[in-house]
């Protein structure tokens, strides 16, 4: 390719489109740490006591009966930054794509259940996917 394409090697990849990828002899590890943590500080959560868990089970959301959160905007910029967060953390999957459900009409309860996934990425900030060397070889 070489011969035909002008190509400038930038030895290896570390860090791309907010993807942190480290190479060891076990395998290749991608997280999105430097993201997560950039996410908190924006939302002044960088402090915060970490969640267990990205939801509480025992919160039933609903729309009905709620008061309307006013600054949409925001949280429709949360969504979209944790929608992005959900390609190295797939813990926050269904939480994430239960809460995208209510762009139109986001209520408080819906704010704050975001703010529970905030608080629970601030306890994993380094949690990502581990491709193992066996099974990439394996292929």
């Amino acid at each position: 390719m070489n011969k035909t394409f002008k190509i400038k090697d930038l030895s290896d990849l570390r860090y791309f489109i907010g993807l942190e990828v480290t190479r060891s002899k076990k395998g290749i590890m991608m997280n999105q740490r430097k993201y997560t943590l950039e996410l908190l500080t924006n939302a002044n959560l960088l402090a915060c006591k970490p969640a267990v868990t990205p939801m509480d089970n025992l919160v039933k959301l609903s729309s009905i009966g709620s008061v309307p959160f006013t600054n949409v905007h925001a949280y429709r910029r949360l969504i979209g930054r944790l929608m992005y967060l959900t390609n190295s953390q797939l813990s926050i999957n269904f939480s994430v794509q239960q809460l995208f459900q209510f762009l139109d009409k986001p209520t408080i309860p819906y704010y704050n259940a975001v703010i529970r996934i905030l608080k629970y990425i601030k306890g994993t900030p380094i949690l990502g996917l581990f491709f193992s060397l066996a099974a990439i070889l394996s292929i």
